[in-house]
């Protein structure tokens, strides 16, 4: 039949050990968390004459460990408390799947593809709580159309629609989190759903490409944190994972790229989303985490054995916060300011095989943070990487 095999293996360990003690509080906690995660997957494909199809399965094997002790710091005393995550949770995913597109007529080229998925998930017994057995099976699709204009331009669209079913977080943390939260594990939580569409115009010449779409997303039953109305011994607010709210995402992104002279180059980027979310309660605010304003601006140009480019990167202010936003001690309550970001590097390729790279990142020694983030980003910094390829 002339068709391609392709069969992938992996393997992916998460260690996420850590050390916490609440603000004068004389007990220290000493937490260890993994998942290994096992996955195989095979998929057959073939190339038409005027399409190609593509069609597979795979399945994923994920296990969680997690213990945690508590130790009085005067003392030295040390005791096992229940862990952040029921230890031995497991979580098993089959799914098969097919893909496809094809031209019709001379102007018009359709996509589509087709996802089945089992999830089954596996909780442990704990001192706090039962065991928890889970199992979803459902579908996830998607359509595409492109429509040939003209020699140069393009017209697409896409739609598609998803499921997420929950996970052993979602479930089982029982644990501190950030805005002085504490959560309490939720057996009885369903699939977050999601239906997507865009459709955008693209511009393609020898020397300008060029890419405008919108899109919009609707996430239904979407889990979130919910309080309880009560609070720990600590003074932090008891909060549960619930499928209580629903999020609306509208956005749209821009990309331009222009060649001139033999080897210099011009690309610019812009993109904006706007989010809300509502809650069973009737509630209507922001929705979490949306990223504001921003973009990129770059130059550069090779000549001879190098390569020179320069850019901006900046993002606007964002002061649209969800409460959850407010209350997280990642993002300043009253919003993350505006920043840009200047940079630039030289390339020296003496071979084919060699590659000598110096950047500059941050050049202003600008202080900023990516809304979200934990992290304030690196102040000035140089870097020199040197590669080699082997063929």
């Amino acid at each position: 039949m002339g068709l391609d095999w392709n069969a992938d293996l992996a393997w992916q360990r998460i260690d996420d050990d850590r050390t916490t003690r609440d603000f004068e509080e004389p007990v220290r906690q000493r937490e260890t968390n993994s998942s290994d995660l096992y996955g195989a997957t095979v998929s057959a494909n073939k190339v038409l004459d005027r399409g190609s199809w593509v069609i597979g399965a795979e399945a994923w094997y994920d296990e969680v460990g997690s213990a945690r002790t508590a130790e009085d710091i005067a003392s030295g005393d040390v005791q096992t408390i229940t862990a952040r995550f029921p230890d031995g949770s497991t979580v098993r995913q089959l799914a098969v799947f097919g893909n496809g597109d094809i031209d019709v007529g001379s102007r018009n080229r359709l996509s589509g593809g087709l996802r089945i998925s089992d999830v089954s998930v596996r909780l442990t017994e704990t001192a706090l709580t039962e065991a928890v057995s889970l199992d979803v099976t459902d579908f996830s699709g998607d359509l595409g159309w492109q429509f040939d204009l003209a020699d140069e331009w393009q017209l697409v669209a896409n739609a598609g629609f998803g499921f997420r079913a929950p996970n052993v977080f979602d479930i089982g943390t029982l644990g501190n989190r950030p805005g002085n939260r504490f959560n309490i594990p939720n057996a009885n939580l369903e699939s977050e759903r999601v239906t997507q569409f865009d459709v955008g115009a693209r511009y393609n010449s020898d020397r300008i490409s060029a890419e405008l779409s919108v899109y919009t997303l609707d996430y239904r039953d979407r889990i979130t944190s919910v309080s309880t109305g009560q609070t720990t011994p600590t003074g932090r607010d008891i909060v549960q994972s619930q499928n209580a709210a629903s999020s609306r995402i509208r956005g749209a992104e821009l990309a331009a790229r222009w060649t001139f002279g033999d080897t210099g180059w011009v690309s610019a980027a812009l993109n904006y989303t706007w989010g809300e979310q509502s809650f069973d309660d009737g509630t209507i605010e922001p929705a979490d985490r949306i990223p504001p304003l921003g973009g990129r601006l770059a130059s550069g140009a090779a000549g001879g054995e190098f390569e020179w480019e320069g850019w901006i990167n900046f993002a606007d202010a964002q002061d649209r916060l969800s409460a959850r936003d407010i209350r997280d001690s990642r993002i300043d309550p009253n919003g993350t300011p505006g920043w840009g970001d200047v940079g630039a590097l030289v390339r020296w390729l003496p071979t084919d095989a060699w590659s000598v790279t110096v950047s500059l990142h941050n050049a202003l020694d600008k202080r900023y943070r990516q809304h979200g983030s934990g992290l304030e980003a690196p102040g000035r910094n140089l870097g020199l990487v040197v590669e080699h390829r082997w063929r």
